[in-house]
């Protein structure tokens, strides 16, 4: 088997950062796996892999897509990884963070799951890839094209591109803003690499006609395209409307990433919108962490407006984070998000560590707590016998 036939969702890198090294030099995770229900120590080379997920037959270069997510991403992220790790004080670069962008913008594609999305599309749904895939092209090739144009490109140029999925995510990406969290305690990590905090919303009627009119203005302002509006009619038919607060990446047992909802600075920065919509949109979480980076940009002489910021940008810009401390109740309500969202496997350093959470996911579904994805009982007891061999 060639070396680049197995292939990472969640990069081996990072998974080191959730293992513990052994004598051979090689790392050790611990995996759950909650549909055969088991728990082992797994070698991070053969954790949260697919073989040949990502290989192009009509490549001239089957492994293209494989090669370049090494040299593109993992290798950039894997350094900036090590930097959180060793560092005190988060002092990033504008070019830095926009490879900090570009790996949530690819966790949001490269799992075997989002890609189970493009393949199992129902009969007559609307969805963004029916903008640009070619005809004869099967989907799973449109996806892998996707991720190849986003690693060929730079993030800026993703955002006014005519690839309609991605320049709406990366979107959403920009405008966004990051926070970096630590916890003393450990975060786990699933098989998507992410977890979101989403709340439904529900549109009301006399609402309903406004908000499908501005999808499809947005449609045609920002994509060029017309039926926006069908998207949004789906979305209040299917009942599916929703506002994520954040998606947490956890980046090593201590370490997490929050690309946070714009709305949130709005929210805490202009007191007009804070009255507006303080009984609409709500995250205990943040309104205790929230926190803005302090920015020095090169050209600060020249800028004079918000609009100059991005005129007189510097790819040498600072931006420096305060890390966010958080406690061992935060850690596990964070947990959940992350177990709650796992499609099949969870990833921890030390077993012990996850089950404080996993007794309090066990709590919450004993009282009836609604939206809980997965059973979890019998995890304590195989994750309390575990030996590392």
């Amino acid at each position: 088997m060639s070396s680049y036939d197995k292939n990472h969702y969640i990069q081996k890198a990072l998974l080191n950062r959730f293992a513990i090294p052994t004598s051979n030099k090689c790392y050790k995770i611990c995996v759950l796996d909650l549909i055969n229900f088991n728990a082992a120590y797994l070698d991070t080379s053969s954790a949260f892999q697919e073989n040949k997920l990502y290989d192009v037959p009509s490549s001239e270069d089957i492994k293209e897509l494989e090669h370049k997510f090494s040299i593109k991403i993992e290798q950039p992220m894997s350094k900036i990884v090590a930097k959180c790790v060793s560092e005190n004080n988060y002092a990033f670069k504008r070019y830095e963070l926009e490879t900090i962008k570009k790996y949530i913008l690819l966790q949001l594609y490269r799992t075997p799951n989002n890609r189970r999305s493009y393949m199992n599309v129902p009969q007559n749904a609307l969805e963004l890839s029916q903008f640009n895939i070619n005809e004869g092209e099967s989907r799973e090739d449109f996806w892998k094209r996707e991720m190849l144009y986003i690693l060929d490109n730079t993030f800026d140029s993703l955002l006014t591109s005519d690839m309609v999925g991605i320049k709406k995510h990366a979107i959403e990406i920009n405008t966004s803003f990051l926070m970096f969290l630590h916890t003393d305690n450990e975060f786990c990590v699933n098989d998507l690499g992410y977890a979101t905090e989403r709340i439904p919303v529900k549109i009301p009627k006399s609402e309903q006609e406004s908000y499908i009119r501005q999808a499809k203005e947005i449609g045609k302002i920002l994509f060029g395209k017309d039926n926006f509006d069908e998207i949004a009619k789906r979305e209040i038919e299917n009942d599916k409307s929703y506002f994520d607060n954040y998606i947490l990446f956890p980046i090593s047992s201590n370490i997490a990433i929050l690309s946070v909802s714009p709305v949130w600075k709005y929210y805490f920065t202009n007191k007009t919108i804070r009255d507006q919509y303080k009984d609409t949109i709500c995250s205990p979480f943040l309104t205790k962490h929230f926190s803005l980076p302090k920015n020095t940009y090169v050209n600060m002489d020249k800028i004079k407006t918000e609009a100059d910021i991005l005129l007189y940008k510097d790819k040498d810009d600072l931006f420096e984070y305060e890390i966010q401390k958080i406690s061992a109740e935060e850690t596990i309500y964070l947990n959940h998000l992350i177990m709650n969202e796992a499609l099949r496997y969870i990833g921890i350093k030390t077993p012990s560590a996850l089950i404080p959470s996993i007794r309090e996911y066990n709590r919450l579904e004993s009282i009836g707590t609604t939206n809980l994805h997965h059973n979890y009982k019998g995890f304590v007891e195989l994750l309390t016998n575990l030996k590392l061999n």
